[in-house]
Formats: C-alpha cells, structure tokens, sequence
C-alpha cells in the first residue's frame, strides 16, 4: 500500500540566603502525532524529512525513518540491510540520527519486507530462523543507539495471497512474541505497522480485512500498533481514506488492543485518475493516442502525488485554492481538471490530448479531521505517510488542537540553601500548585544528581499538605543539584521543578591539648576536614578585629588530618582560633568552631 510512494540550565534567584527555582509545565501542546520518513528525505543533500520532525518535535510521540530492508540472505534465510537504493545510507543515516536525537526524538526505524514472495513467509515457519531473525534486528538497534524498531512487513498480504494466511499467522504472532520480548528486555521499543484489519465496509472481526497479523495475538508484545487507513481507493476513482472507514479501523483496533497502542494511519497525499465516461471510455479529447500504446497508458494511469507538491500540480493547470471542493461525507479534498498533454505520433507530428483529470487527496483539512481520533478515541498518536512529503500548512491546525489537549499545568517551586556542611541535613521545601490552586495530598519525590552524574536519582518521598507545600531534610554528603518531582494524573501534566545546585562544605573539627598555655610557648592545633581529601589545604587563623588572620597551615592526609604547630603570643589574654579546610575538587571551604586558647604570664 505504502509502495506506490516511491544539559540543563538553573535559573534561580538568591533569596534571603535560599535558591528559589519555580518551574512550571508551559503550554505545551499534547503528542499526537507519528509517522513515517522516507530514506528519500532523509540525508544532507534532501533534508526535508529529517527538517519536518525536528521542527514540530513537540508533536511527535515517535519517527519511523524508512531505512532497512528486509532481504533473502544469511543464515535465516532473511537479513536486514541498508535499502539498496539508499545510496551513502550509512552516512545519512549518522546525520540524520544526530539531528532526531538532539530534537528529543523517539526513533523507532522502519523495516521493510523486501524477501519478496514467500520468503519471510518460510523465514518465520522455522523456530531457529526465526530466533536469527529476531537476534538480527535486536543487534541493529543496539548497535545504532535506536529507541527500537517498526517492521513493515507487507508481503503477506499483497504477495503471499490469503490461502497462505492461517499458517503464517502463527508464526508471524511467535515472532512478534519473541522479538518484543528481546527489545524489552535491552529497555527498546516495538511498533509493528499493519494493513486495515476490517474489510472496505468497515465491517471488523478477527477474520475480516488483513487478518493474518493477527492485532489481538500480537497487541500484548506490541508497544505500538499502527494501522494502515489508507488507499480505500487505488485502482477505481474516490477517497483516499473515507473518515467513517477510518473511524471503524481506529475504533476496532482501539477495542482489540487498546487505545494507548494504536496509532492510526494518515496519508499526506493524493491520487489522480483520467475520468471515465458511463461506457468506461477514457474521457479523452483531441488528437490522442490509440488504447493499448505506451503513449495512451501514459496518459490514463493513476498517479500519486504528495500533498507538498499539490498546490503547485493544481497551479500548473489553472486551478485555484477556491475551486477545490471539500467532500463532508469523506472528509478529503477533490477537484477536476482538464490536463493537455504532449505526446509524438508514429509520423513523428507532435499532438495534444486534453484528458479529464480527478484528483482526490487529504490534504491539511483531512490531516487535521483524522488526528482528531485521537482524542476522540483515546488513540496514541496519527501516524503520518509521509513526514517530508506533507503540506507545511497541515501543523498550525494539528499544533493548535493538540494544545487542546494538552494537560493542565503543574507548577513546582523548590528552595533550598545553597550551602550544606558536609554530612548535615539540608532543608528542601516545595510548594506544588495548578493554574494556582494548591495540590493537596500530591505525592512528589526529591530527587538529586550528583554532580558529574547524568541521571536522577530518587532520595524521598512525601505528600503535599493542604496548602500545596512539602519539606525535606536529606543528609547531604555530596555537591549537585536537587530537584522536585510531581507526578502527573488524568488531565494535568507531571512536573519537576526547576533544578538547584547545592554546594557540600567541608566538616571542620579543630582541637589542641591544651586550652591554656604560656606565652611564645609552641603548641599543635589538630585540624580533621570531611569528606577527607588528601593535600587540602588547611589554615590556622586568629580572629583580629571583626576579622581572621591566616598564622598557620598544613596540608591533610588521606584521612583528612592536618597538624599545624603554632607559637602563643607573648601578652596575656584570650585569643579566638579556628581552622578553614579550603576549597578542594567539589568540596567547597568550610571552618571549625572557634577554639579560645588562654595565654599566661
């Protein structure tokens, strides 16, 4: 069916010696929508697929880049490679990886079944060969750092015939069985894309439509189901996807195999047909080419175009924007057209045809009618053929309804000081309220990563009073930053505050053995930072004034023991000491209580 196409920053302000970081869910519309690159946009030199996601990412649950054949070879009898007509596809696909993943992108490639007739048919029948297979494309995806993958294995529905179809339906659910289970088991994702499981009637059961993928067997092993509603019309002339036939697959697959699975199918393009007369004659005037020559096929074949190149195919024979016609019943657009065409007669004269064009396609309108099952049936997204190949014009409307959408939102405030002593608790507060209101009773965890770190990591949980705050007071041993986390529920959108960094100050213990001694007499101050670090410095000072004066310092050992001999000063008195463990790697400069040592005559 699909053939005929050929780091995080903090901002925060200091507030009465806190960091204050409010965060708040911003406006954000709701992901709806999926699809399918072609290899074909895909690279450097044509760039329009890889553009498209990137550019409406925070729409997008997941892309599907059609990059990797399923061919006869190796020792499954099936191998998966490069699609040979993917020319430097190793290289577009290293730049094209890198441009989803820095998009936040969800990339799950497609697989195409190109074994041809019967192949993967016999592939999957054999348990060993079909264990390859699976090791196969698990190796793939861990080797290329995808989110997992999408199989679109289409020969057994318009290559095998359906006299084959009750015995590979087994095989086929043993090998999406085995090979979601080996995806998750590697934390990687399966979607697997199928044709219209009900009949052109929009009648649905398990024998009905392409019934050989088997939706109910292979839902439980599935993390996406992606139902092909399209091409209702290729060989006569209508709809490409009649919205009531498209409303019965999504409902139908949404029923067997849950709707947080299903992503129905939209197609960004149309078709075009020369119009036929009541006798079922080509609507043919002029000099024209006789049936049956290359010239008159030429004319008369049904075309596909993408719904990108559209308006400039309808303004290149004369057809506005306000005489295309809109059809309610099928929810798509059409319009006809009179097309001349050029064509060289056998005495070499040149001739002109005029033919009676139809077209029908979805077009913007029709895009936006279908990803509205979405909400209408609790769908996980609309699957778009083709992401590159759609009218720019379709993501306004999609962008505008998936902000209706969209959760409320959660806003999270954190403070916390912004300096602990080394193995002290820190106070962690939090207020977490939506469009203002308190959340009371909420759930939310405090989480910290280290610094370095690169991933959260949960330290406690506890609920929101009745005016939305909650407080924590972790023993916090190491610099990083901390954040809060609230957890989303039906119709407002999870949450975490903004992150705060929180600086571990050295833990000082100073001490001498005598408190008392006489003057320019020599005595030790033992100095114990922790955490202990090996060469920290630590200085001896003596308060002057409202200030310190450094009067000695040593380095600590590997246990954090420093040892500064000193010599009392000649007049009488009381004088207050301490000790300051500068700032070493990630510990910050912490100071001992004052010691007060007494000097005699």
């Amino acid at each position: 069916m699909r053939r005929v196409l050929v780091g995080l920053l903090v901002t925060s302000t200091l507030l009465a010696g806190s960091l204050i970081a409010p965060a708040t869910a911003a406006a954000a519309p709701a992901r709806i929508a999926s699809g399918w690159i072609p290899y074909w946009v895909t690279s450097p030199s044509s760039p329009q697929g890889i553009n498209s996601a990137v550019a409406n990412a925070d729409l997008l649950t997941d892309v599907s880049p059609f990059w990797y054949s399923a061919l006869v070879g190796g020792p499954a009898g099936v191998q998966v490679k490069v699609n040979p007509n993917f020319g430097n596809g190793a290289a577009n696909i290293t730049w094209a990886m890198a441009q989803l993943k820095a998009a936040g992108l969800t990339v799950l490639p497609a697989i195409a079944d190109g074994s041809g007739k019967g192949k993967m048919a016999a592939a999957l029948a054999d348990p060993a060969k079909r264990s390859m297979h699976v090791a196969d494309i698990v190796n793939l995806v861990m080797a290329n750092g995808f989110d997992g993958i999408d199989l679109d294995y289409e020969v057994f529905a318009f290559s095998d015939g359906s006299s084959s179809w009750a015995a590979t339906q087994p095989n086929w659910t043993a090998f999406i069985q085995e090979l979601g289970a080996a995806l998750h088991a590697q934390g990687k994702l399966l979607a697997v894309t199928i044709p219209p499981p009900c009949s052109m009637s929009g009648t649905c059961s398990p024998k009905t439509g392409y019934w050989v993928y088997n939706i109910a067997g292979i839902a439980p092993a599935a993390d996406r189901i992606r139902i092909m509603a399209y091409d209702y019309h290729v060989n006569g002339i209508g709809p490409i996807a009649p919205i009531n036939w498209v409303r019965s697959l999504a409902q139908y697959g949404a029923a067997v195999a849950g709707g947080p699975k299903v992503q129905i199918g939209v197609p960004t393009y149309g078709r075009v047909w020369t119009k036929k007369s009541a006798a079922g004659k080509y609507e043919l005037t002029g000099s024209c080419p006789t049936a049956g020559t290359s010239a008159h096929n030429s004319l008369t074949k049904m075309s596909t175009a993408t719904d990108a190149a559209i308006p400039g195919l309808l303004a290149s024979v004369g057809v506005t924007p306000e005489a295309t016609l809109w059809d309610a019943t099928a929810a798509e657009n059409w319009v006809e057209y009179d097309k001349n065409v050029q064509w060289t007669d056998g005495s070499g004269a040149s001739q002109t045809c005029t033919a009676r064009r139809i077209m029908w396609w979805v077009g913007p309108q029709a895009v936006l009618a279908r990803t509205q099952l979405v909400g209408e049936l609790g769908l996980s997204a609309a699957a778009y053929w083709t992401i590159g190949g759609e009218d720019p014009n379709q993501w306004p409307l999609i962008r505008t309804y998936a902000t209706q959408l969209a959760p409320a939102a959660t806003e999270v405030t954190i403070v916390a000081l912004p300096r602990v002593t080394f193995n002290t608790a820190g106070q962690i507060s939090s207020t977490v309220t939506s469009g203002g209101v308190p959340l009371a009773g909420l759930g939310v965890t405090l989480q910290f990563m280290k610094s370095g770190a690169t991933e959260w990591v949960n330290i406690g949980s506890a609920a929101t009073a009745t005016d939305g705050t909650v407080a924590f007071a972790p023993t916090i041993t190491d610099f990083g930053q901390w954040r809060i986390y609230a957890p989303g529920d039906t119709g407002r959108a999870e949450q975490a505050s903004d992150p705060v960094p929180v600086e571990v100050a050295s833990s000082v213990i100073a001490a001498t053995a005598k408190l008392k001694i006489k003057a320019k007499t020599k005595f030790t101050i033992r100095a114990v930072a922790q955490p202990a670090r090996a060469k920290q410095v630590v200085l001896i000072q003596i308060q002057r004034g409202d200030g310190w004066r450094t009067v000695g310092k040593d380095r600590t050992n590997a246990k954090g023991v420093a040892k500064i001999k000193l010599t009392s000063l000649k007049n009488p008195g009381d004088y207050v000491y301490r000790a300051v463990a500068q700032t070493r790697g990630d510990i910050s400069e912490g100071a001992s209580a004052p010691i007060v040592i007494t000097v005699r005559k």
